[in-house]
């Protein structure tokens, strides 16, 4: 009776005379959003071919127009293009067909060769599986071939594949039993029979221990306003959400139980083995809203968790603290930041101790004096009693002064990745967070912050203070990077969207968030389209200024709804296939006492739930009730064992039981705390347990002096490490700003290492002995110009005469001697190995690759002279410099030049193209 009242409700609520006229007064509306529509299209057409670009969907339309062509009754054809297409494919294979959309049908039926007679498009797929409408898939497309092909053999032929690969048996006939029910052909748009069933093709190894089991179902009613009623603290916080992650975290600990847990078959190592977290996945219909209490929950609980989400990094503890303390490095007049940084475990202060600071600056508060929190240390630093300054409040704080006026000085010249490394190293930080729940994903998170300040360096901006105004905006738009995920980390349960885990397969999967209503928000839009039945909206009366419903906007919107409870059940039928050992589902429902009742008794037509049941769930947990109806009891529910209903475990929870036993929990939390900070640490427990600590505390790893050695630097990044000393970086040639160079009239002529660049190629490309004079040098460099073998700006900070002068001194004259012989060789590479000891940079015998290139040098009688040219901006008479800028570099040349060759280099030269002379070193 309500199903009937409800469709005269929706379709027969007003005169056929006014349903009539209130469709054709849409007219006007539709027809102008048609042509707005067409005009947005056209608009945005133009705007990205005047960007030469295409999008997926340009493709396939593309694709399209040249593979049907129109004939003169309005009909799309196969092109001529399409026939030659068609010749060259055998076979044409689609994997997934039950998402197919209309244009890719389009696209196969083109190149295939069925309207030759001879049809050659195998197509796979599971209509059960087609949970991608909102991507406009068609699983008509599917049903109607696989209505209409017959089972026999012949050029159409439908072929059922039965088995499945992955599952245990225990898993498919729990699956199986509920499908049987709930999966009809007006619901889920195909009869689950034992045709369309799922039948164990997957071979376990047998074992005497326990494997597999039934499927579970826990659900917490959460209704009833216990909630409220419970006035106990950790109630305060707690929400149907975490309720459900706290279930969730304790029956994982069961399963990793190393006595009484599931065991699982471990195909790398061929054996049965426990259960560990890297098996166990917890899928949801949308992580929005319950991954981040789902990993909060679980990693407090000590489970390793791993959200594949979008969002959730910047809330990170350990994110959210390392970047409060670079912007206290870049400005520590921050309160809130810098609260932060004190309270966490780098400064370590408590509540009481910020508490006491403030109040003694606010009692002497002065005009005009720094406020705040900065302000308070400042002050307390300075005036604090001498009988407090051997307190720990002010150790702490006296302390934490000077390491933060270190950070400042550092932060000046370090890049942002470098010292966010010495942070993580001095503050301990980094190794703290390892030791707390799921320290890994931690360590995984900063260890992300490092790499996003290195590719943020690599852009034009630089600096602490863009690079915090950088992540400031990125969390302003929300741009989230989404949480490091531990690449080869096996022991981590992951949290997964059901669409992300189709085509998946895990051994624990845990189905959660069950109770979560349907989203159908869709439904409710003031246009809703449809591909078969178009366009529908209201009805707009601008006389009477009212707006009522059509009959057409009705019937799309109980269309879509039922389209859209079939997509849900078909995401339901891929979340609990994605399980090999076992499924547990869990969910949390206010309501779930009425449920239980309305569901208790309900008639069932050839083993199926009738569709005007059916379609009115509003969750999975509905579909699950139903499915169960008549085998539930609601005071079995609560008792500890639940109830066994053949293939599955249901089993419900009351809010007091759970929060009854989180307050157990903390009190042993607290218990264990409080014992700890009152252990006799004098007094010996186990004498051998002691020797063991003390052995391990005393332990000194043997090779520490080779922890922060690189393995392989450049030439250029010993001298940044300060190996080849430069004293007076002020010779250098000095860099003018662009808006001098503006105001002066002058164009940039590139700073000194472009230009020293532009020699050096230069160099690398002349024929010395083909120089004779100053023209031929200006030739040369014509013609590198015009085989384009360097670019006008590095032309242009050339000097012909430089060159020549070069060329033309003894030196120049040497190495066309040698050239003309072919005893020259120019910008030679080369790796070499050296001791670290022997550079000096700790006491260890490891090998330190050492890579750089050599600008030439020539062979004579004697051994081999090494040239290296410079450009560095030298006054006349200070000669020296560069000596002592460059000679630990030349004798690193020099060493790897006689390692390669195994002849003796005699000279050392560098050649000053600034000085125009040659500088021999000893």
């Amino acid at each position: 009776k309500k199903a009937v009242g409800k469709l005269r409700d929706l379709y027969c609520f007003e005169s056929i005379e006014t349903v009539v006229r209130d469709l054709r007064g849409t007219a006007g509306a539709v027809r102008m959003l048609l042509r707005l529509a067409g005009e947005f299209h056209d608009r945005y057409q133009e705007a990205k071919q005047e960007k030469n670009l295409v999008d997926f969907g340009d493709l396939e339309h593309y694709a399209l127009e040249v593979l049907l062509e129109e004939t003169d009754e309005g009909e799309r054809t196969p092109s001529a293009a399409a026939d030659e297409l068609s010749r060259q494919f055998e076979e044409i294979l689609v994997d997934e067909y039950q998402d197919s959309n209309d244009v890719q049908e389009a696209l196969i039926h083109a190149i295939s060769r069925e309207r030759f007679g001879t049809p050659n498009v195998f197509m796979v797929g599971d209509v059960k599986q087609s949970i991608y409408k909102f991507r406009l898939a068609r699983p008509e497309l599917f049903l109607k071939k696989y209505e209409s092909y017959p089972r026999e053999d012949g050029l159409y032929q439908t072929i059922e594949l039965h088995q499945n690969f992955r599952s245990r048996d225990s898993v498919l006939s729990g699956i199986n039993e509920v499908f049987y029910q709930i999966m009809t052909k007006g619901l889920g748009g195909i009869l689950y029979t034992e045709d369309a069933a799922l039948h164990p093709g997957a071979v376990f190894e047998p074992t005497e221990e326990m494997v597999g089991g039934k499927l579970e179902l826990h659900m917490v009613n959460t209704g009833g306003g216990l909630l409220k009623q419970l006035e106990a603290d950790p109630a305060d916080d707690y929400t149907a959400r975490e309720m459900e992650a706290k279930l969730i975290a304790a029956r994982m600990k069961e399963l990793i139980n190393p006595e009484t847990g599931l065991k699982v078959w471990d195909k790398k190592e061929k054996r049965y083995r426990t259960a560990c977290y890297g098996d166990m996945v917890i899928l949801l219909r949308s992580l929005s809203g319950f991954a981040e209490d789902f990993v909060n929950i679980l990693m407090n609980e000590g489970i390793p968790a791993y959200a594949e989400r979008r969002t959730g990094y910047f809330t990170a503890i350990e994110v959210e603290t390392v970047l409060c303390f670079l912007s206290i490095i870049d400005n520590p007049m921050q309160d809130i930041p810098l609260a932060a940084v004190l309270k966490s475990p780098i400064v370590g202060a408590t509540d009481e101790e910020l508490a006491r600071l403030m109040a003694v600056f606010k009692r002497t508060a002065k005009k005009g004096q720094d406020r705040g929190i900065y302000g308070a240390w400042m002050y307390y630093l300075e005036n604090c009693p001498e009988d407090e300054r051997e307190g720990e409040l002010y150790g702490k704080l006296a302390a934490f002064s000077d390491e933060l006026a270190e950070y400042r000085r550092i932060a000046g010249y370090l890049s942002i990745h470098e010292l966010l490394y010495i942070i993580y190293e001095n503050t301990g930080y980094y190794d703290y967070i390892a030791a707390m729940p799921a320290g890994e994903a931690r360590q995984a998170n900063l260890d992300m912050l490092v790499e996003k300040a290195s590719a943020y360096e690599k852009t034009s901006y630089s600096g602490l203070f863009h690079f915090i105004r950088y992540i400031e905006n990125l969390k302003k738009y929300d741009t989230d990077f989404g949480e490091a995920a531990l690449a080869g980390d096996e022991n981590t349960v992951r949290i997964l969207s059901i669409h992300k885990s189709k085509g998946l397969e895990f051994p624990v999967v845990f189905l959660a968030g069950m109770g979560k209503k349907f989203n159908k928000q869709d439904l409710y839009g003031k246009i809703l389209i449809d591909p078969d039945l178009g366009i529908a909206t209201d009805y707009l009366d601008l006389e009477l200024r009212v707006k009522t419903p059509t009959l057409k906007k009705n019937v799309l919107r109980r269309r879509l709804e039922l389209e859209a409870l079939g997509e849900e059940l078909r995401v339901l039928y891929v979340a609990m296939t994605r399980a090999k050992e076992t499924l547990i589902m869990t969910g949390t429902d206010r309501y779930l006492d009425k449920k239980l009742e309305r569901f208790s008794d309900i008639k069932r037509t050839a083993g199926q739930i009738p569709f005007t049941i059916l379609s009115t769930a509003d969750s999975f947990l509905d579909w699950l009730l139903m499915s169960l109806s008549g085998k539930l009891s609601e005071s079995a529910l609560l008792s500890d064992a639940g109830v066994e209903t053949g293939l599955m475990t249901v089993r419900s929870y009351s809010v007091a039981d759970l929060v009854g036993v989180e307050i157990e929990h903390q009190a042993e939390k607290k218990l264990s705390k409080e014992e700890l900070l009152n252990f006799d640490c004098a007094r010996i427990y186990d004498e051998a347990y002691a020797a063991g600590i003390s052995a391990a505390f005393a332990y000194r790893y043997p090779h520490t002096a080779d922890i922060g050695l690189h393995t392989k630097l450049s030439v250029s990044e010993l001298k940044k490490q300060g190996q080849l000393i430069d004293d007076e970086e002020s010779t250098f040639l000095p860099t003018i700003p662009a808006f001098l160079l503006e105001e002066s009239g002058k164009k940039d002529q590139g700073g000194g290492a472009f230009r020293g660049t532009a020699y050096h190629r230069a160099l690398e490309l002349l024929n010395f002995p083909g120089m004779k004079t100053i023209s031929d040098v200006e030739m040369a460099l014509d013609t590198f110009r015009r085989e384009k073998y360097m670019d006008e700006v590095s032309l242009s900070l050339l000097d012909a005469g430089i060159l020549w002068n070069f060329l033309s001194s003894p030196l120049g004259r040497r190495m066309s001697a040698a050239q003309a012989k072919g005893l020259l060789y120019k910008e030679q590479q080369f790796v070499i190995g050296i001791p670290a000891r022997e550079m000096e940079v700790c006491s260890s015998d490891e090998l330190v690759l050492i890579q750089g290139i050599i600008d030439a040098y020539m062979e004579e009688e004697d051994g081999l002279v090494l040239i290296d040219y410079k450009t560095d901006h030298v006054v006349r008479g200070r000669e020296s410099l560069l000596t002592e800028r460059y000679g630990i570099q030349l004798e690193y040349y020099k060493r790897a030049l006689e390692q390669m060759t195994g002849k003796k280099v005699t000279e050392k030269i560098i050649y000053s193209l600034t000085l125009q002379e040659e500088i021999v070193l000893e």
